[in-house]
């Protein structure tokens, strides 16, 4: 056999190999959406005129196209007449709503607490609810219910199935 015949042969072998093996082009289909960034331990500061005026942070953020999701999220706001803050396990911020869930703990700066599963926080009507069961705690007092509506701007609670207790000084 000669050398020619012999690369032809390699040759025809190897052109068989292609159009018989082609490779098979499948779009990788995935259900799950994917961020378009992640952050780890990471705070994020809205600064005005007077200075800091909300902060969000977390320990690890997705930001998709139209919410964050945030694991151990805590959102403080020191643009109103009391500082507060709340904080939960699994918080998803989206059009000025935040929807929190585990654990959620509400702090203002006079002592008043309240405690949920979870909750929303709509920050332009400046309201916090929850569906579930719920404490709220003020230096010694102390109201158990279900579905809160607190209206922070205004300072009026509404709640169902309410028990308390009130310390008389």
């Amino acid at each position: 056999m000669s050398i020619n015949r012999f690369f032809v042969l390699i040759a025809l072998v190897l052109l068989g190999i292609f159009t018989y093996h082609k490779p098979i082009d499948q779009p990788l289909a995935s259900d799950e959406e994917t961020p378009k960034f992640s952050l780890e331990k990471f705070v994020i500061y809205e600064i005005s005129e007077s200075g800091i005026g909300r902060f969000f942070q977390g320990e690890k953020g997705d930001r998709y196209e139209d919410r964050y999701e945030v694991a151990s999220a805590k959102f403080s706001d020191n643009s109103k007449k009391l500082f507060e803050s709340i904080r939960s396990d699994h918080a998803r911020y989206q059009d000025d709503v935040i929807y929190l869930n585990g654990n959620v703990h509400y702090v203002r700066a006079d002592g008043l607490e309240f405690r949920s599963q979870e909750g929303i926080y709509d920050k332009k009507a400046s309201l916090v609810q929850t569906k579930g069961d719920f404490v709220i705690t003020q230096h010694a007092h102390r109201i158990d219910g279900t579905r809160l509506r607190y209206h922070t701007s205004a300072d009026t609670v509404s709640a169902d199935q309410i028990r308390g207790t009130y310390e008389l000084n």
